[in-house]
């Protein structure tokens, strides 16, 4: 054979090997019936790998699967949810809710979920890259470290406890649009509480340094099939998978319990069926390892009318069987404000005030904890009302031992507006506000082994407008069953099956437009 033919047939095969090597895997199949929510489709990586890509179609337009993915080592590695672009992990960078890292060789497992399966057989196809060069510029990434106080003075700090960054695969913005829209709005911290992942985490610090009079708080949502929960103050993942591998809520709870962060009820009563997939709460409540509860579910303009009242229903629903909880307000915000249509709620509508001494993450967790909140169902400019004890009892948490205190509630901005007093559920007394300052005094008692709770809202005409939190009274520790009074049953969309069938239509239709899920 000729030398420059021989030249020729060994860099053709070259090139052959080449290109088989750089071929996809294609990993095909039909999602399994049974085994609970969550499956796994392994696949290896081979030494010398530097990035992979994952391409994953659910190859249907009536189901829906959820995509994330877990390493060699068994570690979790990210959760895009319905993020439509492939992951790519690298050594130094991966796209949005995915974490770089070493790639080592060995059984890599795409780890899916079943978020909708209407039609069967359900399929699924993947496609798996093994890359020997990256694609992906190195990231800034660093371990989230808690930010020294920005502000030691003991007072109503005013922030939103629910808001996405575009580590979620449903939300556009990055941190710095987060902040300074946050700051725009006059709100001094915000929760950034991504679905299912941890790669927020990496980039808080760094934007924190950046914006240094709005406090970047660490969270998640842990997004599950039948319901969504808050980890305030959350640094670490804790695995979401229910069912699987020994994962259960009880001890997903107990992992955010040991970080200290406070876990909190999402917008409980946001039924709208496959259209808000999982949003209601359905879960178990564990009053031990849960702390606090949506009672603004939006801001009041665009969906807290329709599902605020029936949030507080519930919350005090929950009360009536001794299950203490803050009430905080959360505008689940994907957008930092930008582009919102009539359904989406910008930061801070609404608004939670938490009272601590300083502006820290450890400090506004030991406000939830204790149930020093206030909650602005429109947003900051809404009128403020706070109460207090005028008794000295001490205070163990959010509840006063001894067995009868005068509570004064204190309103600023409130002209014209009515002051309710909500006791042990009911609704006891109202008063028209007719000064600024404006203050109320009512007195608590608690029946002997019975523990019971006050609460004030404002309300323009017949809607609340800002509520506070519950403040426990009880001779004895730990509480006694609860007071409770007659009322009348909740009304609103506390399951949505009696709803209107226009209205739920029309909502629905607003979410779909927005995004495929919640």
């Amino acid at each position: 054979m000729p030398h420059g033919l021989a030249r020729l047939v060994v860099l053709l095969g070259t090139l052959f090997v080449t290109s088989a090597r750089a071929a996809p895997l294609i990993l095909e199949g039909e999602v399994p019936e049974d085994g609970g929510a969550f499956f796994t489709v392994p696949f290896t990586v081979t030494r010398g790998t530097v990035e992979l890509s994952v391409r994953h179609d659910d190859l249907s337009s009536s189901n829906i699967l959820d995509w994330g993915l877990i390493d060699a080592t068994n570690d979790f590695r990210g959760w895009g949810g319905g993020n439509s672009e492939p992951i790519v992990i690298g050594r130094t960078a991966a796209s949005r809710s995915y974490l770089p890292g070493a790639l080592d060789a060995g059984q890599w497992k795409v780890l899916v979920g079943k978020a909708q399966i209407n039609s069967r057989p359900a399929k699924y196809r993947i496609e798996v890259e093994l890359r020997t060069s990256s694609t992906l510029s190195a990231q800034d990434r660093s371990p989230y470290t808690p930010a020294a106080p920005l502000d030691d003075t003991a007072r109503w700090y005013s922030g939103d406890l629910h808001v996405h960054s575009i580590e979620s695969g449903d939300a556009r913005p990055g941190l710095d649009e987060i902040a300074t829209f946050t700051r725009s709005r006059g709100l001094d911290f915000v929760a950034v509480s991504d679905h299912n992942t941890s790669s927020h985490y990496d980039f808080i610090s760094a934007a924190q340094g950046r914006h240094p009079r709005v406090l970047l708080v660490p969270s998640v949502e842990f997004t599950t099939y039948a319901g969504h929960l808050n980890a305030f103050g959350a640094s670490q993942f804790v695995p979401f998978w229910l069912g699987r591998d020994g994962v259960t809520l009880q001890s997903a709870l107990q992992a955010f319990d040991r970080q200290g962060a406070i876990a909190t009820i999402n917008h409980p009563t946001l039924d709208l069926g496959s259209f808000c997939i999982g949003c209601a709460w359905q879960q178990p409540v564990v009053p031990s390892l849960m702390r606090a509860i949506e009672i603004g579910v939006g801001g009041w303009d665009e969906t807290g009318s329709l599902f605020d009242e029936s949030a507080i229903a519930y919350w005090e629903a929950l009360a009536d069987q001794g299950v203490h909880l803050t009430a905080v307000g959360g505008s689940d915000d994907h957008r930092a404000g930008v582009g919102l249509n009539q359904t989406q709620s910008p930061i801070g509508s609404p608004t939670t005030l938490l009272y601590s001494t300083e502006l820290s993450v450890a400090g506004l967790t030991r406000a939830l904890r204790e149930g020093r909140s206030v909650v602005k169902l429109r947003g900051p400019e809404d009128p403020f009302v706070s109460i207090s004890s005028l008794t000295t009892l001490p205070r163990v948490g959010d509840t006063l031992v001894g067995s009868s205190s005068t509570v004064q509630a204190l309103v600023t901005g409130g002209g014209g507006t009515t002051l309710v007093w909500v006791e042990n559920g009911v609704p006891v007394q109202e008063i028209v506000v007719t000064s600024d300052p404006f203050t109320s005094e009512r007195t608590l008692t608690a029946p002997d082994g019975r523990s019971a709770r006050l609460r004030a809202e404002l309300r323009v005409g017949a809607s609340p407008r800002t509520v506070t939190s519950h403040l426990w009274l009880a001779a004895d520790s730990p509480p006694g069953p609860p007071v409770t009074g007659a009322r009348p049953e909740a009304k609103g969309c506390q399951g949505c099956s009696e709803a209107d069938g226009a209205l739920l239509g029309v909502l629905a239709l607003a979410f779909l437009l927005t995004r495929r899920r919640a």
